[in-house]
C-alpha cells in the first residue's frame, strides 16, 4: 500500500469540507420579508425613505450599521449583499 505524502495529508486536513457551491441568497425574498413593510413594496418609500436604485455599497453600509428599527433585523453578509444588489437594480 502506498503512503500519501505528508504535505498532501496536511492540505486535506486543513481544507474545509466541501459543502457544494455557495448558496445564492434571494434578494427579492429578503427585501419582501425584512424591508418592504417600511420602504414600500417597490422600495420607493413608505414610513422609511425611498431606496430604489441606490448604490449597492450605500444600501449595504446602512444595513450593516443597523440603525433603529433595523437593529432588530439579523441578516448574514450574503443576505445583505443579495438584498443590496436587488434594491440597486430597482428603478427610482
Amino acid at each position: 500500500m502506498k503512503r500519501f505524502p505528508a504535505a498532501l495529508v496536511a492540505l486535506l486536513l486543513a481544507a474545509p469540507a466541501w459543502a457544494g457551491p455557495p448558496a445564492t441568497s434571494d434578494g427579492p425574498g429578503i427585501y419582501k420579508r425584512t424591508c418592504a413593510s417600511c420602504h414600500g413594496a417597490d422600495a420607493k418609500g413608505g414610513t422609511a425613505p425611498a431606496i430604489a436604485g441606490k448604490q449597492t455599497s450605500l444600501v449595504a453600509g446602512v444595513v450593516n450599521a443597523h440603525p433603529p428599527p433595523m437593529n432588530k433585523i439579523e441578516l448574514t453578509p450574503d443576505e445583505i449583499a443579495a438584498v443590496s444588489r436587488f434594491v440597486s437594480s430597482l428603478k427610482k
